[in-house]
Formats: C-alpha cells, sequence, structure tokens
C-alpha cells in the first residue's frame, strides 16, 4: 500500500501530496518471500525487528502477546505499528520501503541459522519431520495449539525453545499452550479418578 504524506508550500499556501513508498504490512512481507505469518515473524523476530509484547484484546477483556515492531525499529523509520481506530479491529504493522530492505539484506542469513538450530538437533528435526507428516495426513489446517500439542504428546522431551523453531510460534504463546494442555489432563486424570472411585 502506498503511504503520502501532505505538505504545505508556505509560498503558495498549496498543499502538495507526497508519496512515502510502498509500506507493506509483515504478513505480506512474508508472502513475498514465500513464508506464513508465523514464519515470518519468527524470522524477523530472530532478526531483533520484532519483539513479543502484551497488549490488551480486541475484546478489551484481557491481554494478549503479540510480535510486534521494536521501538527502536519504529524510530529508524523502518516501519510503524498501526492501531485501527475501527472497533473489534486488530492492530498491525507495516514496513517502509527501508525497512523492507534492511530485511531483505539480513534475510538468507536468518534463514539459514535457524535452519541450522534445527538441523544440529536431531531430536528437532525428527520432530519437524514428523509434525510435517501428520500435517500432511489431515485434511484441514492445525492451529499453533494443535501443533504444539502435538509436539508435546509425541516428544515430551523436547524443550520450549524447540517448539518454538519448530512451529514459528512465540515463546509466550507455546508456553501457554503447553501449561493449558498439562491443566487439561490433571483435570481429565481428577474427573476419572472420581468417576471410577
Amino acid at each position: 500500500m502506498e503511504y503520502t504524506t501532505e505538505l504545505l508550500d508556505r509560498t503558495t499556501g498549496d498543499l502538495h501530496t507526497v508519496s512515502l513508498g510502498n509500506w507493506v504490512s509483515v504478513t505480506e512481507y512474508g508472502a513475498s518471500k514465500s513464508v506464513g505469518p508465523r514464519q515470518v515473524r519468527a524470522i524477523l523476530s530472530h532478526l531483533g525487528l520484532l519483539q513479543e509484547q502484551l497488549e490488551v484484546s480486541k475484546s478489551g477483556h484481557s491481554r494478549v502477546a503479540r510480535r510486534r515492531l521494536t521501538d527502536e525499529a519504529v524510530k529508524a523509520g523502518l516501519g510503524k505499528r498501526i492501531y485501527p481506530r475501527k472497533a473489534g479491529s486488530y492492530p498491525f504493522d507495516v514496513l517502509s520501503p527501508e525497512g523492507q530492505s534492511w530485511a531483505d539484506l539480513r534475510w538468507d542469513h536468518a534463514v539459514k541459522t535457524m535452519a541450522s538450530e534445527i538441523a544440529s538437533n536431531p531430536l528437532v528435526t525428527t520432530a519437524m519431520e514428523c509434525l510435517d507428516q501428520f500435517k500432511a495426513s489431515r485434511s484441514s489446517d492445525m492451529t499453533p495449539q494443535m501443533e504444539v500439542c502435538f509436539l508435546s504428546d509425541y516428544f515430551p522431551d523436547l524443550p520450549q525453545v524447540d517448539i518454538c523453531r519448530i512451529t514459528g510460534a512465540s515463546p509466550r504463546m507455546v508456553s501457554l499452550h503447553v501449561n493449558t494442555r498439562a491443566d487439561q489432563i490433571r483435570a481429565w486424570k481428577a474427573w476419572r479418578g472420581k468417576a471410577l472411585s
């Protein structure tokens, strides 16, 4: 999307529209790199362009973790944080042409580094292959929570940091899904114990 600004010509009193270039959302930038929304955010977080932060949810009653542009990136002109005025809309970030160039220069190195972190650990490689095979056998897409639960069930010794690398989910979301799963298992075992007695 092309962003513009209006400048006042003080000699004539006219407003002139000046183009600020083609700004794209983080998801659109990921699509240009042939990666999904979670993966692009994981890579840009690895580069230090995005950081995880807590924000008020859409309902306004709770807080959610989102990966947003860092304050340093915004100050450097690499992008902007957009907070829609329309009720029920989600906040999002856009990358400036300078931000896209900055990420383009570092993209391949970040992807290789992240791939080598996965490849250096045989357990992580096996877990990723099993998850990919399971996802291919399903007729519908898996949510991040489903992926985290699958990895927790079949690879209980897999650290959460490696689950983040495999799924592209943020550390806070992985921790939330792991804890939710543990709570559900505890509740089910307690219910089963009562039903048997």
